[in-house]
């Protein structure tokens, strides 16, 4: 075991990869004994990868290889956080990777896009899909062409791809619920904000979302629906309408990314942070509003994971090890230091 520790990661990060808590991977480097053969391995496997032993973190890709990574149009927040991580990727790898955008929530764009990927030829693709028979069809067509597929944060049903790298989205939706039972301390009134329901992740969220409270707090009751494209203006808008019609709203769930502007609406009605917030993932346009309280706690993805470990498969042509699982993170602000 020595021998992988010649270049020690941190073993939070080791942690992170192997899908175990910090207090197993000390166990394990140090022998301590009392953990399963098949978590070693896999604590193993994830130290292997970060210090380069194996196709992942800093193992390097034959430059000539061209990957694209397909993304949501809206550049903010999280989407901008996971093309930085494939810029990251690609440096510490030396891949050879293209990073493209297409308006959110548009099937016809994004599959023609992928066509024209298909059309051109590529080593792999990376994309932030949408659960569209359009989309379903050029996903397809990249498996025609013999070029593999991973999807990234979001998921598509009944298509051949190589992997799907995200979170377990219908947990991180009972993650939120049961984060949203426990801050709200009065019966009321909740609004939840999508992006829409080509979003598979989204959808997925929403349902575990629902499924906790209608279990643990039925007095919360989901009354507003808010589309909003993933657009922080939108967003904003929106929920200030919402806003002045519901004087009863206690809490409000952003599903999927712009709960900057759900967060810009509550603190422009004066109504922070007594209207619990909780959205998904930590970057700079939500660390100020987790700072000041107004947003209560973030369902985190690690975005630099996902591109490291999307760049791996589409190099190696085959999924990733049940090592590489995408753990669930809560962020508030009393632990943002360590982020």
């Amino acid at each position: 075991m020595m021998s992988l520790l010649e270049r020690r990661p941190k073993v939070a990060d080791v942690a992170a990869r192997a899908g175990v808590s910090t207090a197993t991977v000390d166990r394990v480097i140090n022998g301590r004994g009392g953990v399963h053969q098949k978590t070693i391995s896999r604590v193993e496997d994830a130290i292997r990868e970060i210090t380069g032993g194996g196709r992942a973190l800093g193992a390097s890709i034959d430059p000539s290889l061209r990957f694209d990574a397909v993304l949501s149009g809206e550049r903010g927040g999280g989407t901008k956080s996971l093309a930085d991580g494939f810029a990251h990727a690609a440096e510490a790898t030396g891949a050879n990777v293209e990073i493209s955008f297409v308006e959110t929530m548009n099937p016809a764009a994004l599959a023609e896009r992928l066509r024209a990927v298909a059309r051109r030829g590529s080593s792999g693709v990376a994309v932030q899909v949408l659960d569209h028979a359009l989309v379903r069809e050029a996903v397809a067509e990249l498996a025609r062409a013999q070029i593999p597929v991973v999807t990234v944060l979001t998921d598509i049903a009944g298509v051949d791809h190589l992997a799907y790298l995200g979170l377990d989205n219908r947990a991180a939706g009972r993650t939120a619920g049961f984060l949203m039972a426990r801050f709200c301390r009065a019966p009321g009134k909740l609004a939840v904000v999508w992006g829409g329901q080509l979003f598979r992740s989204h959808e997925e969220r929403e349902s575990g979302f629902r499924s906790v409270l209608r279990a643990e707090r039925p007095d919360l009751q989901s009354v507003e629906f808010i589309t909003n494209n993933d657009n922080p203006e939108i967003t904003r808008d929106r929920l200030r309408e919402a806003l002045a019609v519901n004087k009863d709203l206690v809490g409000v769930y952003c599903v999927g990314g712009a709960v900057a502007g759900a967060a810009d609406a509550i603190e422009q009605a004066g109504l922070s942070p007594q209207i619990v917030l909780i959205g998904h993932n930590y970057n700079p346009e939500t660390k100020p509003y987790l700072l000041s309280g107004t947003i209560h706690a973030l369902v985190h993805t690690d975005m630099d994971r996902i591109a490291a470990d999307a760049l791996a498969c589409l190099a190696a042509r085959k999924p990733a090890s049940s090592a590489a699982r995408i753990p669930i993170e809560i962020i508030t602000r009393e632990n943002t230091m360590y982020r």
